[in-house]
């Protein structure tokens, strides 16, 4: 598989039929993807990254990647660029999903950090994203060092509820220089979803 970004400790590559399995200790645990309706079956992890790698490396020139560890060679889980819907239409986005054994070493920062530099300086994009759910705290305070800025939005998911969505933005020609250092932004962050989830109790 065509190795497309490298950092420190990972390389992100494009993922194989061959990965599935492996990504599948992911989207079948239900604990990893406590933050979605519920985990996936082998047959829905499949037709995920048919659309969202295979078919997207082909359309658009990128897509999830599958994170590579160096020093072990080991396919650890996925991060990389697809399009998904927002207030201002569709927009380049930055998503990851990793093994639990692999949580809480900073490769979701590393991976991420990575895409956003890659989509606005090789892929050429004036402006990426990251979408996340007010409930999923690290995935926020991972877009919160990773992004410039962000805002709120509310959204209906498939089911039909009404959700508040944190929507974390990084532009190519913004400057980090005026705004707050990225631990600053973490804490506004964790501050502004515990009054987004307060007002949701209140309207319920």
């Amino acid at each position: 598989m065509r190795d497309v970004l490298e950092t420190e400790r990972l390389i992100l590559r494009e993922i194989g039929k061959a990965d599935l399995p492996i990504l599948f200790r992911i989207f079948g645990d239900a604990e990893s993807m406590r933050f979605y309706p519920r985990a996936k079956s082998f047959k829905e992890t499949e037709v995920w990254f048919e659309k969202l790698a295979f078919r997207s490396y082909e359309e658009h020139g990128f897509g999830l990647w599958g994170m590579v560890e160096k020093v072990t060679g080991e396919l650890i889980g996925d991060c990389g660029i697809t399009l998904q819907p927002t207030p201002k239409g569709l927009e380049p986005e930055i998503g990851y999903h990793l093994r639990r054994e692999w949580i809480g070493r900073g490769y979701a920062f590393e991976a991420a950090a990575a895409c956003r530099d890659f989509g606005l300086g090789g892929l050429g994009f004036e402006r990426i994203v990251s979408i996340v759910s007010p409930e999923n705290i690290p995935s926020l305070r991972v877009a919160a060092r990773v992004h410039q800025r962000w805002e709120i939005y509310r959204t209906v998911t498939a089911a039909g509820a009404e959700v508040d969505r944190f929507l974390f933005i990084s532009e190519r020609d913004a400057s980090d220089a005026d705004g707050p250092d990225a631990a600053t932004r973490v804490t506004m962050v964790e501050a502004e979803t515990l009054l987004s989830m307060r007002r949701r109790e209140m309207e319920s």
